[in-house]
């Protein structure tokens, strides 16, 4: 029967199951809302442990066949031979490597305020100043303070995230098929077969991802790390890797790269900080052009754009985690759309 809200003639019970249902639909989505506020910090952590799962699992899987041990003792293996690679590593380079990050640390300032100086005397700069003569910029120091403060508490969070993501990623890497069946347990029937191919394809891509990441921050290490040693810049072994670890992040992580390179050459010439920018900017173009499009070619492929977008939309809604874990993010829903939508058009 249909409803009329003039005459209220419809069926009583039909209209307060209707009313019902949409109260229903849109406390579920008060719900939602309210869940991915209060976890917005929770979800990168959580996606960021299966990474790690996968990465630590990836690395288990050769030695356990290699050696014949089990999961367990494959998987300590590969913590231990870490542990060690960074104590030798740091034992090696450690000393060399906090004395240059004290110099980017002192340059980096030292090269904005010269930058600022320059601009208060050129004339452009100071056409500039009549536009904001009116800006009180002796306050600007509590704003960065507070931000400075806000900071460290997020670094602090992040390490205990960081922590439980470790422990998180041992469980899930030691029983990968249990999380699994636990998955498909909760899955509807009917839906199940086509869920268990997302978690099979999805872990694949994922993987592929990881070991195409891992390629990229080491040649990008190591470009841009030689290139600025044999051009005589400050602080080489800092700056490759700062460039290394950057490119993580597609696009935005060369660009900043290169900026840091900059400034933190920028004191000890122009000529020098030009140097730093053609040092990291042809490592970026030799690994983002060169290697990284034939690594991809071997791998899952994600148009540019699509992936430009997904990190901006991840960024403002988690913020800098989101950001650096848009790339595998997109790479999930990519294969989600093969799995749920396109897959199910052919068939």
């Amino acid at each position: 029967m249909r409803l009329n809200f003039l005459t209220k003639t419809a069926d009583q019970p039909e209209f307060v199951l209707r009313a019902a249902t949409v109260a229903a639909i849109g406390a579920v989505f008060i719900i939602v809302g309210l869940l991915w506020w209060k976890l917005a910090d929770l979800l990168p952590t959580v996606f960021a442990t299966i990474l790690i799962a996968i990465a630590w699992r990836g690395a288990a899987q050769p030695l356990a066949a290699r050696f014949g041990l089990s999961p367990g003792l494959s998987l300590l293996a590969v913590a231990l031979s870490l542990v060690v690679a960074l104590t030798v590593t740091l034992t090696a380079f450690g000393g060399q490597l906090l004395r240059q990050y004290d110099e980017v640390a002192i340059d980096v300032p030292a090269a904005v305020a010269m930058i600022t100086k320059l601009i208060e005397e050129h004339p452009w700069g100071r056409f500039v100043e009549q536009f904001v003569v009116n800006v009180d910029f002796s306050k600007a120091a509590a704003p960065v303070a507070q931000k400075l403060g806000a900071a460290l508490g997020s670094f602090g969070n992040g390490l205990a995230y960081g922590l439980f993501a470790i422990i998180g990623a041992a469980y899930i890497a030691a029983d990968p098929k249990g999380h699994v069946n636990g998955i498909l347990t909760l899955t509807p029937a009917p839906r199940r077969e086509r869920m268990a191919r997302f978690l099979d394809r999805s872990g694949d891509a994922l993987r592929r991802w990881l070991l195409l990441q891992l390629y990229v921050v080491a040649m990008n290490t190591a470009f841009a790390g030689a290139a600025l040693w044999i051009l005589g810049v400050p602080a080489p072994l800092a700056l490759g890797t700062i460039s290394g670890a950057l490119a993580f992040i597609p696009y935005f992580g060369s660009m900043v790269a290169l900026v840091v390179g900059a400034l933190v050459a920028l004191p000890h010439g122009v000529d020098s900080a030009v140097l730093a920018a053609l040092a990291i900017g042809g490592a970026s173009f030799i690994e983002g052009y060169l290697i990284t499009p034939y690594l991809q070619s071997r791998s899952l492929s994600v148009p540019a754009v699509v992936l430009l977008f997904c990190m901006l939309a991840f960024g403002s809604l988690f913020g800098a985690m989101g950001v650096v874990l848009a790339v595998p993010a997109t790479v999930l829903l990519h294969v989600a759309y093969e799995v749920f939508l396109a897959d199910g058009k052919a068939a």
